[in-house]
């Protein structure tokens, strides 16, 4: 019966995604009244939250593109000081890029105008052709694979800000205290690196990959070993006495990642794993 799933994965994944879709290495599209991101292949994103910075209200959770949205009031006088702002990894990942939706209140305008940073290993910098304007809708704020610089590839840490530019608010006056910026649907995208199928780092194998039946884990270690889909949804989580299997007969065909978690150190390490 597994095999049938295989054409019909294929077909799906071909769809709905093209068939070189990057994968999702971390997202918030705020389902609930929460600003931890939501999804993603590298679990460790999976408790990233969305802040503000310079002064800016707390956050609040209402209507956004589908569901929810993060909200925050007292943007004023806030030019090249208050943002939104996410950090998180990419590790085993290349060609980073970010999508994101911004909004401002009608009755209540907030900010106009943003443009995105990046901090990778050193100091803030601009990303180019960033530059964009907001309004009282989800499209005209609206980034759309915004390409981020090589510098974020394959990081343990990068940060990412959306930085408002000037004082000026949507309907082309001053921002004041109870103007709004509204954020939702960002989307952090990748491609993950050719050769890191199998894993061998700190004394941690992870194969055969493909697999259809069992993952062999390789450790000289006591660990936890987990198991996500690319939503970041855990699907099994077991834990190993140094060389150990985990069974996945029975996990439908796809594109999963195996987390390892090393008991005594802490030490984690993350590869992915096709399943046929």
């Amino acid at each position: 019966m597994k095999k049938n799933y295989i054409l019909v994965a294929i077909i799906v994944f071909t769809i709905q995604f093209g068939l070189f879709a990057q994968d999702t290495i971390v997202q918030w599209t705020f389902p609930t009244q929460s600003g931890v991101a939501d999804g993603g292949a590298i679990a460790a994103n999976l408790s990233q939250i969305i802040e503000t910075a310079g002064g800016t209200s707390d956050i609040q959770f209402k209507n956004g593109v589908t569901t929810k949205a993060a909200q925050a009031t007292e943007w004023e006088q806030g030019a090249n000081e208050k943002k939104w702002k996410v950090e998180f990894e990419t590790t085993g990942y290349t060609n980073i890029k970010l999508s994101s939706k911004i909004s401002s209140g009608g009755q209540n305008p907030g900010p106009r105008d943003f443009k995105v940073q990046y901090k990778a290993d050193g100091s803030w910098i601009d990303i180019e052709e960033s530059n964009f304007q907001t309004a009282n809708n989800w499209t005209t704020g609206s980034l759309v694979n915004l390409a981020i610089p090589s510098e974020c590839d394959d990081k343990a840490l990068i940060k990412i800000r959306w930085i408002m530019t000037t004082d000026t608010a949507t309907n082309g006056s001053v921002v004041e205290t109870g103007g709004i910026s509204k954020i939702d649907d960002i989307f952090v995208v990748g491609d993950f690196i050719d050769g890191q199928e199998e894993l061998t780092v700190s004394a941690v194998r992870v194969y055969p990959n493909p697999t259809s039946d069992f993952i062999n884990i390789a450790t000289s270690n006591k660990s936890v070993v987990s198991l996500f889909d690319i939503t970041g949804k855990e699907i099994v989580s077991a834990k190993i006495e140094e060389d150990s299997q985990l069974d996945v007969s029975e996990i439908i065909p796809g594109i999963y990642f195996v987390r390892v978690v090393a008991v005594n150190s802490q030490e984690v390490t993350t590869t992915r794993i096709i399943i046929k």
